[in-house]
């Protein structure tokens, strides 16, 4: 098994003033990542050429891998998808199913670190493309459009995590400025306008990008192409700001596609890739035995059944698999082990088709376009999950079912569960495996952050004691 999942935060040095102009490569645990051979920061910005420009962003692919085990593994905690029953960690379940969440506690991080080098690192190529004389206009727009929605990601991740509490906007290239927190609504309208402007710069992007990109992104590794998967994203933020219209638009402009029912045209998408090559990474959701990592039993027992009446919905047993052995930590059980990432080199989905349908059900259900809504619900459940559609028109809580579709077709991936039922105000509907669990809607400001900002500390430089 790889590194430990999520088993340690970093901690000590303040964060956003850091001197990380580069990829810092640092996730919930220690991952290991490609040797990109990233330039020196001084080169970088003093000094910039093409390849130096070229090697850093693919250096910021590399540094928004490391992403994967807080996206997936902590937030399937909080979002009761997976648990790590781990006895080298017993904080795994202490701190995340029974609280209270401290800033200064285990895990706080949840991708912080990462998140802001690699926004410096973006902030550097921004600075520096300009300067480097030999791109091309069309080059350098390229550039622009894959670094700005690569900032917008990274803005998505920590929101989706921090939520009211906000997060800090307006990086410079100077690490030695501290930037102000703004509010959750603030930073996600900034979010969105980042995703419009790298809209602007792709189209102006010309063919082809000056770099290359990993497997994960073909079928979007041109500007054009690539222009799908911002929209995409774009997309994503949409649906969490509840600008309904602007999402089936930005779907409008993006891969969604129903042409055909198949697993290939539903995975269709962009996604972090990994090999056992020397200098490069392995999965880091990667546990098969298992020894640590288990799905929440109820994967298994709240799944729907087929028209049989008796076959699961086809998405969890594809997901997850009773064990013939439970592990067991604090009192907490299962025997459930997660099917996603049976390989260490598994690659785990950043977006994907069958999340797009999904999003447009979802904004034309709020939009009145109930029918509209059903038919794409319907889609995913009779291909994806093996279900009989449901009846149109369809007197039940769709709400419900958009749930329900969504917790099962994208179990595992990017710690959804959790974010959804706090937009619709269900997060006491997750269960609570132990009578001393809790159910946590956000996660603080970790230390180092509040500690920089003493005679003006942000909203979330306090405990979250849950519910």
């Amino acid at each position: 098994m790889s590194a430990p999942l999520c088993s340690r935060t970093r901690s000590a040095k303040p964060i956003i003033a850091a001197v990380a102009l580069l990829v810092a490569l640092v996730a919930c645990q220690e991952v290991t990542v490609p040797n990109y051979n990233t330039p020196n920061a001084d080169q970088l910005l003093s000094n910039p050429d093409a390849p130096t420009v070229n090697a850093t962003v693919v250096g910021l692919v590399a540094g928004m891998r490391g992403q994967v085990g807080t996206m997936a593994t902590t937030l399937g905690i909080l979002g009761r998808e997976v648990m790590l029953l781990s006895s080298a960690e017993p904080r795994n379940i202490s701190s995340f199913l029974v609280g209270p969440l401290e800033p200064g506690g285990f895990g706080i991080d949840m991708g912080w670190t990462t998140t802001y080098h690699n926004l410096r690192t973006a902030v550097s190529i921004l600075t520096a493309v300009d300067k480097v004389s030999n791109f091309s206009d069309a080059q350098k727009n390229a550039i622009r459009g894959f670094v700005k929605t690569s900032m917008a990601i990274e803005y998505m991740n920590q929101l989706r995590i921090r939520d009211t509490f906000g997060i800090v906007l307006g990086l410079t290239a100077d690490p030695s400025q501290l930037q102000p927190f703004v509010t959750r609504d603030s930073a996600w309208a900034s979010t969105a306008a980042l995703l419009d402007e790298a809209q602007a710069n792709l189209q102006a992007g010309g063919t082809a990008f000056s770099f290359a990109l990993t497997s994960g992104y073909a079928g979007f590794n041109t500007p054009p192409t690539y222009l799908k998967f911002n929209r995409a994203i774009k997309a994503r933020v949409d649906v969490y700001r509840q600008k309904w219209s602007d999402a089936v638009t930005d779907l409008g402009n993006s891969f969604l596609s129903t042409a055909s029912g198949s697993a290939a045209s539903l995975n269709t998408g962009v996604y972090h890739v990994y090999s056992t090559a020397s200098g490069d990474a392995i999965n880091p959701l990667w546990d098969p035995t298992p020894t640590a990592l288990v799905a929440v039993p109820s994967i298994l027992s709240d799944a729907q059944l087929q028209a049989d009446g008796v076959t699961p919905d086809k998405r969890a047993t594809a997901k997850a698999l009773k064990m013939a052995v439970t592990l067991t930590q604090q009192s907490v059980s299962s025997n459930v082990k997660p099917l996603l990432y049976l390989s260490n080199t598994s690659p785990v989905a950043v977006i994907r088709n069958e999340e797009l349908i999904l999003m447009r059900a979802e904004a034309n259900y709020a939009l009145g376009n109930t029918t509209a809504a059903l038919q794409d619900l319907n889609f995913v459940r009779v291909n994806s999950g093996g279900l009989a559609p449901l009846p149109i028109p369809y007197s039940g809580d769709i709400v419900s079912e958009i749930l329900y579709n969504r917790r099962y077709s994208l179990f595992f991936e990017y710690g959804h569960r959790w974010v959804d039922m706090r937009r619709y105000g269900r997060l006491n509907q997750l269960e609570k495996l132990l009578p001393t669990h809790k159910i946590f809607p956000l996660v603080p400001i970790l230390v180092d952050e509040c500690n920089q900002r003493l005679s003006n500390p942000p909203k979330g430089c306090t405990q979250v004691s849950g519910f």
